[in-house]
């Protein structure tokens, strides 16, 4: 589905159209520019060689264009609704979004801009005032949705478009024969696995429909995936290690490491797989090696359960670190890892040459904590931090001034997600799709 915007001239339809693209991952088009290099010269240009008519067919025939592409944000020209048929064309695969302002504040996003041609041949505010006034009635009548801009920025704007959009494609995608898949955990409000998955079925073409529960009861919610028929189920904290117990069987990963952060639900036959594994070291091999290296993990819950058996697996010589000690001498005795403690060994990372924060301290919304003093970070250390949102956690900007080499959370989220997407729905993952959207949604944090 395409978003199309329309409105005045001055009501903001590029500056908005630019940041709505680059937050949903879309195309963006703007018509004028199109119409410009179709023709070869300025729109002023054309409209004193050829008049009005011409540029009129030229706006009708690439709107007819336009409206054959899927996945854009188009900028329309202020007057493309004079036409009908360019409403028809636009309508066909887009929602309309009017970008309502008054005539003073058109006036004044103008300035003194005098680059379009007249269509009155009066002043620039009897001329859009004019204007405004033949075309507000027509705007009103088309548009799906009404944006009022008055004392919005463009990134207001393009927020509210880009939250409309998502309850309509959802709303439009939703129906008896949708497969729904979730996330389950608490909290649960962070969680970006909505925006990554349900992208994935957008670009894809696939009626899934992902959604996030906040569960406090493991039990009762797997009772519930089993019962109304969920097909795949993203589990987090803190539920990946209790959920093992009730499920029907478990990979190799789940098994050895306890946890699991996925559920396919084969028939009312649940699975669970841990992703986390593969994810962290893909994430942490796409910076540094593993093997002989010392590394400090933080942290003894299920995602640190996981990275810790892929570390020890690859060759690390692992230091486990909890503020409870008998978790990190749990998780230490079962993957065979060198040493273990509280927090009173958190200067050992003075020494190491990876540190792993598999924490939740940083995490949105506590964005100003770090599971680590500073002081403690060196050139020499590879710093990952399993939390994604925020993009850049207090211990990754401070690891980066300190002169460490950084891997971002959400490339792990990214890869166990793209492994997730691919066994609920058999499917490869459209894997830079689903990046852009994170990234997107990341920055609009």
């Amino acid at each position: 589905m395409n978003i199309v915007l329309i409105g005045m001239r001055g009501s903001g339809k590029t500056a908005v159209g630019r940041l709505l693209a680059k937050r949903l991952g879309k195309q963006f088009i703007e018509m004028d520019e199109l119409i410009v290099q179709r023709l070869g010269q300025s729109i002023p240009g054309v409209v004193e060689k050829y008049g009005w008519e011409k540029f009129r067919n030229a706006e009708a025939e690439i709107a007819r264009e336009v409206a054959e592409l899927d996945n854009v944000v188009n900028a329309t020209g202020g007057g493309v609704v004079t036409g009908e048929e360019n409403i028809r064309a636009l309508k066909r695969n887009g929602k309309l979004f009017w970008l309502k302002a008054d005539l003073d504040t058109l006036l004044r996003r103008i300035g003194n801009d005098q680059s379009r041609p007249s269509l009155t041949g009066r002043s620039q505010r009897e001329d859009m005032e004019t204007v405004l006034a033949e075309r507000s009635p027509v705007y009103q009548r088309v548009a799906d949705f009404i944006i009022d801009t008055e004392g919005k920025t463009p990134e207001e704007v393009a927020e509210a478009i880009a939250n409309l959009y998502t309850k309509i494609r959802v709303g439009q995608m939703i129906n008896a024969a949708t497969t729904v898949c979730c996330v389950i955990g608490d909290p649960v409000e962070h969680s970006l696995s909505p925006v990554v998955h349900n992208r994935g079925y957008e670009v894809l073409g696939l009626n899934f429909a992902y959604v996030a529960f906040k569960v406090k009861s493991t039990r009762r919610a797997i009772d519930g995936i089993r019962g109304l028929g969920i097909r795949g189920v993203s589990v987090t904290m803190p539920h990946k290690i209790s959920a093992m117990k009730y499920i029907d069987d478990a990979d190799d990963t789940a098994r050895e490491t306890g946890a699991i952060n996925t559920i396919v639900n084969n028939g009312g036959r649940l699975s669970g797989l841990n992703t986390d594994y593969g994810a962290a070291l893909k994430a942490i091999k796409e910076k540094t090696t593993i093997a002989g290296k010392r590394v400090v993990l933080l942290g003894g819950g299920g995602v640190g359960q996981a990275i810790a058996m892929g570390l020890k697996r690859h060759g690390a010589a692992l230091l486990i670190i909890d503020m409870v000690k008998e978790k990190a001498e749990a998780l230490a005795m079962s993957v065979g890892a060198r040493s273990f403690g509280g927090l009173e060994l958190l200067p050992e990372i003075s020494s190491a040459d990876i540190l792993v924060n598999a924490t939740p301290v940083g995490m949105w919304p506590r964005v100003n904590e770090s599971a680590v003093p500073g002081e403690l970070l060196h050139r020499r250390l590879t710093v990952f931090d399993v939390i994604y949102r925020p993009r850049e956690t207090r211990l990754i900007a401070e690891a980066k001034a300190a002169g460490c080499t950084v891997i971002y959370g959400y490339k792990m989220f990214l890869y166990q997600a793209a492994m997730q997407f691919e066994l609920f729905t058999g499917r490869q993952a459209p894997l830079p799709d689903m990046e852009q959207v994170l990234i997107n949604a990341l920055e609009g944090d």
